[in-house]
């Protein structure tokens, strides 16, 4: 995908029509916000699970204290 970009890019650098232009300035967008919103989704199915787990931990001793 980075080398889609960088492609895109180069061409983008080399076009002097206006409307081809735009058109690769927001493939390249589209391109950058995908591989972002992969990475944030990777994140978040990493530290999920954590998050849930320290919940649950936190939620068995609230009811230990009341207990």
């Amino acid at each position: 995908m980075v080398q889609e970009i960088e492609a895109l890019q180069a061409k983008l650098n080399e076009t002097e029509d206006e409307d081809e232009q735009r058109a690769l300035e927001e493939d390249v967008t589209g391109k950058i916000l995908w591989l972002s919103w992969c990475g944030i989704c990777a994140e978040v199915d990493e530290l999920l699970p954590k998050v849930l787990d320290y919940l649950q931990r936190e939620a068995d001793m609230g009811v230990r204290d009341h207990a």
